[in-house]
């Protein structure tokens, strides 16, 4: 099966876009913890056999994918910033904090012995870098990288191509302390979310030093600019292949496997590489048939994890019929997003059940039922009354309501080809003639019309699948934040599709930005969720689970929940 994919940026760090074929959103990479496809995770919110270093051989090989050619070696780039290539990438770049299965950021003492937090008034972050920490050329990894890395990223010189400078552009200042291993940045205010800066440290100074370097100086792989516990021993252009080694100027825990390989496959014959034992780790997405041959290949588990993305439909509120909270409130209850779970993941494991809140993935702490708190879910005679009272009367000859001589007419704008968009359009067809909404199913191309179609806000209802990150508060007001002019016309932020203005989420969304207590910025951020499902901005369906494929005796990776990638250094074979 072939899966189209679109990521665009990393949207203020707690969210991307993504679309995909067979109809979930695409997961971002791979991390560890129980056997087969029962869907047990645990508190862990992961399932990657997560098993200590002792239990694990030394040796073997491990045989992964990715489906494109490599362009560039430079993921902070708009080119490079690519969830396969991340992923590739993570044995060789530095991770001053990893993340477990439920998104909490975890210091890595390999590149990080301590991070200093002051707050009088503004942020101060003082890192104490590991002295061992170095380039693969011996160069020590310090202040200079990250002030390079700093200026490349920040937005100030719109000549870097980066792929976001959310939170960069927070800093005001980075600087050396008593030494290169010493960093000091200072933020131009409070930032909670700081550890996202500071996790995937920084780039190599030669590398970022222009914008000549940092949009093309990546074409070629350059060795100095990375590190690791592997190191790239080949890459073979003609046909996509990528080989990694140990490192030998890695400080750290010595990898357990010998060698990493990456071939180039296409999307839709990937099933068939892991079954045929080609590759060793499958990322099954919602592909039912993907599924079952994972789960009869040889010497193989499906590990099963409750991901951070979601499908989910977005209301044009500046189209004729939706302009009225109360039309877009009756939409809601009008739709059983149970029965379009079930439908979408027919044939997959797992009891899929409707995600209620629309910052919050429903495994991450800080998650509030919002439809429970609102009253505002699945209520069929409750959206009648709703289009009744406000003015929207059943036409009996037709089965529609009409208001002012017009018919409750709605465009849902079916993406071709995505089986989960064509399946969801007919679903929700179904369903909103029960409550008298003519839904029209209009097909775009996305070949062409994507992502135009919402870009351009060519549609009253949308779907698609947003990819959650372990900040789920990061920067709200880009896809829900907006400003009403004094003509009254809506100028949405980049992200607010809905083109919907909330004013308790303009009012909220500088606190939840700035407040450093986690609980408060929780109730917060919740406040924000209560008023944005209120509104009827957007309608989360369902969180898709994580299916991967990986081989049985694997251990410490596999369906990662809220994890990013594993600590190749301890992924290896069980005794």
């Amino acid at each position: 099966m072939t899966v189209k994919r679109l990521v665009l940026s990393l949207i203020g760090g707690g969210l991307a876009l993504a679309l995909t074929a067979c109809g979930g959103p695409t997961s971002t990479g791979t991390t560890v913890a129980s056997p087969a496809a029962s869907g047990s995770t645990g508190s862990a919110g992961w399932d990657i056999n997560e098993t200590s270093r002792e239990a694990l051989a030394q040796g073997g090989q491990f045989v992964g994918s990715i489906s494109y050619p490599i362009t560039t070696w430079n993921t902070l780039n708009t080119t490079g910033n690519e969830a396969e290539l991340v992923d590739l990438e993570a044995p060789i770049s530095p991770a001053y904090y990893d993340y477990n299965g439920v998104g909490e950021a975890i210091l890595n003492p390999d590149y990080l012995v301590s991070a200093k937090t002051e707050t009088n008034p503004n942020l101060v972050i003082t890192l104490d870098l590991n002295p061992k920490a170095v380039w693969n050329d011996g160069e020590v990894i310090g202040a200079d990288d990250w002030i390079a890395t700093w200026k490349a990223q920040n937005g100030s010189n719109k000549k870097f191509a980066a792929a976001s400078s959310d939170g960069w552009n927070q800093i005001s200042s980075i600087t050396a302390g008593a030494s290169q291993q010493q960093v000091i940045i200072t933020f131009k205010t409070t930032y909670p979310d700081w550890t996202r800066i500071v996790s995937g440290g920084p780039a190599r100074a030669e590398g970022v030093a222009t914008p000549e370097l940092f949009n093309d100086g990546w074409k070629t792989y350059q060795d100095a600019w990375f590190t690791g516990p592997y190191k790239v021993d080949s890459w073979d252009k003609t046909s996509g292949t990528v080989t990694m080694v140990p490192n030998p100027n890695w400080w750290g825990d010595k990898p357990l496997l010998d060698k990493l390989t990456w071939k180039q496959i296409k999307t839709d014959a990937l099933a068939a590489a892991f079954a045929n034992q080609e590759v060793d780790y499958y990322d099954i997405g919602p592909d039912p048939d993907g599924y079952q041959q994972a789960s009869g290949a040889q010497n193989s588990v499906v590990r099963v994890a409750a991901g951070p993305n979601f499908r989910h439909f977005t209301f044009n509120s500046q189209s004729p019929n939706l302009t009225d909270v109360n039309v877009r409130q009756a939409l809601v209850m009008g739709i059983d997003r149970t029965v379009i779970a079930r439908s979408d993941l027919a044939g997959l494991p797992g009891e899929p059940t409707p995600l209620n809140n629309n910052l919050y993935v429903a495994n991450q702490p800080g998650y509030v039922d919002q439809a429970k708190a609102t009253g505002i879910d699945f209520n069929v005679e409750g959206a009648k009354t709703k289009l009744e009272t406000t003015g929207w009367k059943l036409n009996s000859s037709t089965g529609f309501r009409e208001k002012d001589g017009k018919q409750l007419d709605v465009v849902f704008a079916v993406l071709g080809g995505v089986s989960a968009s064509e399946n969801e359009g007919l679903q929700a067809q179904k369903m909103l003639k029960e409550i008298g909404v003519n839904l029209k199913l209009r097909t775009v191309d996305i070949n062409k019309d994507w992502p135009g179609v919402l870009i351009e806000h060519k549609f009253d209802i949308v779907a698609f699948s947003w990819i959650g990150t372990p900040y789920p508060l990061s920067n709200i007001g880009q896809i829900y934040g907006a400003t009403t002019g004094k003509d009254g016309k809506v100028v949405p932020n980049e992200s607010n599709y809905a083109q919907l203005d909330i004013p308790l989420v303009n009012e909220l969304t500088p606190q939840v930005d700035t407040e450093m207590d986690v609980a408060k910025r929780a109730e917060l951020g919740n406040k924000a969720a209560q008023a944005i499902w209120e509104a009827g901005h957007t309608l989360p369906l369902y969180q898709r689970p994580m299916l991967i494929g990986v081989r049985a005796k694997l251990a410490n990776i596999g369906a990662k929940g809220m994890a990013r990638v594993p600590s190749w250094e301890n992924v290896g074979f069980v005794k």
